[in-house]
């Protein structure tokens, strides 16, 4: 009887370890006070039980300790699989959006490479704009030079027409002074044909009355012959000064509209020469305007040229920075894949924990159950 009491009082915490049931129970504390008395005993009897304690303490505290292991190592386990789990959706996630990123940067390359090139372009178009710039201002330069130059050159036909006027004044009131004289010379002469005619008259009556005074007067009818003579030259030198004198007249008069007409001439070339001169002169201020409008453009190509440069300089850094992002991607690509086969040979270690732990568990389990049907 005594010897079942002491296999109960070392049965019951082993199975109690096992079960994780309490052996502190009432109906198990009679039990543990006989074995406290038998313990204690200085018999051979207390000697055994007291070696049977030592013995089957150890093994019950180890058995509890086993348990107590194994139930953490489930739940550890339990927890590596979630844990496993939520690490391979998050490679999976990465996985994703390094691709998404990677064929991005490839995007991005490609489209930085398509903008250097419309940079490029861009700068050259720049340069051309550049060039053709240079050379409208040389041109605008020289339009203003020759513009200049016909300035002068209106400015002095303004003076030539001018003293060409006064000139033609001049020789329109010449001309006004020559027809006056030709026709005080018209008077003159007729005066003379007067005279002449009245000098070949009294002839005629020296020629009669010397008729009548017969021998007598014979030498006065040859006085009076010759004078009826110069009488006839005269009027003839008179009528041929008076044709010359109609003839300068007419002249004159013609000389005197040509004169008008020239005037006119003139006055109309002064007003349109003036006229053009005020073109000229609205010409000039428009070339200086386009010479300002042309500095104002050569100072904001020379802005634009900056900034191209800067742009450029952007674009390849842009490019380098593309370059490396996808040569990183890339990398990052590698390395998600290597990290993901770790993740896979973890998983696989972590499974053959797990599967170890729910054998020990199981054979553990085991070992309850047949405890508590004994």
């Amino acid at each position: 009887m005594r010897i079942i009491s002491v296999i109960r009082s070392v049965v019951i915490p082993i199975r109690a370890a096992i079960t994780g049931i309490s052996a502190d129970d009432k109906a198990n504390e009679k039990v543990n006070e006989k074995l406290q008395k038998l313990s204690s005993r200085n018999d051979e009897t207390g000697e055994l039980v007291r070696n049977i304690q030592n013995t089957f303490g150890g093994i019950t505290n180890t058995i509890s300790a086993i348990r107590t292991a194994t139930t953490e190592l489930e739940q550890v386990s339990e927890e590596f699989v979630k844990m496993f789990s939520q690490m391979q959706e998050v490679v999976n996630n990465t996985n994703s959006a390094v691709d998404t990123i990677t064929g991005n940067t490839t995007v991005q390359v490609d489209k930085v490479e398509d903008i250097k090139v419309k940079t490029d372009s861009i700068s050259r178009a720049v340069d051309n704009i550049h060039k053709n710039i240079e050379g409208l201002k040389e041109s605008v330069d020289t339009v203003t030079e020759c513009n200049d130059k016909a300035a002068d050159i209106m400015k002095e036909l303004i003076c030539i027409s001018e003293k060409s006027g006064h000139a033609m004044e001049e020789v329109s009131k010449e001309t006004q002074r020559t027809n006056e004289s030709a026709q005080e010379i018209r008077k003159v002469t007729e005066i003379i044909a007067g005279i002449s005619n009245q000098t070949n008259l009294l002839a005629l009556n020296a020629s009669i009355e010397a008729a009548r005074a017969g021998e007598n007067g014979r030498g006065f009818a040859v006085v009076a012959e010759q004078i009826r003579a110069l009488a006839d030259q005269s009027r003839e030198s008179t009528e041929h000064i008076n044709n010359i004198v109609n003839g300068l007249i007419e002249n004159s008069d013609i000389s005197v509209e040509t004169v008008k007409k020239v005037t006119d001439a003139f006055e109309k070339q002064d007003a349109k020469i003036k006229d053009t001169e005020a073109i000229f002169g609205t010409l000039n201020s428009e070339i200086n305007r386009v010479g300002d409008a042309i500095g104002g453009i050569t100072g904001e190509v020379d802005d634009l040229e900056e900034h191209k440069n800067n742009i450029a300089l952007g674009v390849d850094n842009l490019t380098e920075f593309a370059q490396q992002n996808a040569q990183s991607g890339k990398i990052t690509r590698d390395n998600m894949k290597n990290l993901e086969n770790v993740m896979a040979s973890c998983k696989s270690s972590t499974d053959r924990i797990v599967g170890v732990s729910n054998e020990l568990v199981k054979e553990i389990k085991s070992i309850s159950k047949a405890g508590l049907k004994k």
